[in-house]
């Protein structure tokens, strides 16, 4: 069932559904097909691009009218672009996820029970379309902590690609920081500071499709490595001492991320997969651990 485009005349919907898209003609369409079929249906959808092309913006206009599109005039990372979703939201639920997912039909439903049960930020599980042994490796690396197999419970981390944050909690803690790829992190971390920890409902299911290649996803692994270690040096208030630690400890962190996702693994029924692709998720993790080497020797050493 779709969505009724919620107008200014009509009562604003519980939900506003927000999405950032780039160059994202490709998947859109299955993405909004998805969201018509959600059993929970009092939500408007909110999608804005920046990327220059014409054709992500047709697909909607003319295969999904009841969402509403805006097109940036100017290139806006993620973050920024759901901080101007939220500026056009209408909800008193705000739920984020991205155009290259695909939701289960109580995906919503499950959210908003969850904050009916109390709580005021939550992040739903990641599924995986597709089944090679890259897309189940870059899978593991991103979204192990939240794998639907994996018992409810608190998160010290909502994703953007599936959360929900209450009105109120956004108001309390301000917008994404729009220059970084690690804000969803800043913000769970904000929001628990505030009283509102961020709850994992797994049977709100959000399924991912992975692009790219293991070079790309190397490079991309250690630009997000440096960005969460700045990330940590400043909101943590880190010493050049806790840096020069962390830097003698490079060596066994790619491994003792491993063991972490192992365990995961193991509770979720992944166990399989995790062995297929245990070297490429070394790799990848070896990759992160360089980049937040680099933060970390800037620190130390002034470079």
């Amino acid at each position: 069932m779709s969505n009724v485009y919620q107008s200014d005349a009509q009562a604003a919907p519980l939900v506003s559904v927000i999405v950032p898209a780039y160059n994202s003609f490709g998947t859109i369409p299955e993405f909004l097909c998805a969201l018509r079929r959600q059993t929970f249906t009092d939500f408007e959808t909110i999608i804005v691009n920046s990327s220059p092309e014409t054709q992500t913006g047709k697909l909607v206009a003319e295969g999904f009218p009841e969402a509403h599109f805006e097109q940036s005039p100017v290139r806006l990372l993620p973050h920024a672009a759901r901080n101007r979703g939220v500026e056009l939201a209408k909800g008193r639920l705000l739920v984020f996820t991205d155009p290259d997912c695909v939701a289960e039909s109580g995906w919503l439903r499950a959210l908003v029970e969850a904050n009916q049960r109390g709580h005021r930020v939550v992040v739903g599980s990641m599924g995986l379309i597709g089944t090679s042994a890259f897309e189940r490796a870059v899978h593991l690396c991103k979204f192990s902590s939240w794998l639907p197999g994996l018992p409810e419970g608190r998160a010290i981390i909502a994703p953007t690609a599936n959360a929900l944050y209450a009105r109120e909690v956004w108001d309390a803690i301000g917008p994404f920081q729009a220059d970084s790829f690690s804000s969803d992190t800043l913000h769970t971390w904000r929001a628990a500071a505030k009283g509102f920890p961020a709850w994992f409902e797994p049977k709100a299911v959000v399924s991912h499709h992975h692009e790219g290649n293991m070079r790309s996803f190397l490079r991309e692994r250690y630009l997000r490595g440096a960005d969460f270690a700045r990330l940590r040096v400043r909101e943590e208030k880190r010493s050049k001492t806790w840096a020069l630690v962390h830097l003698h400890a490079l060596p066994a962190i790619p491994f003792l991320e491993l063991v972490r996702v192992f365990l995961r693994a193991i509770r979720s029924g992944w166990l399989g997969p995790f062995i297929q692709t245990a070297p490429l998720q070394l790799a990848a993790n070896s990759a992160w651990a360089l980049g937040e080497a680099r933060t970390h020797a800037r620190l130390v050493f002034g470079k």
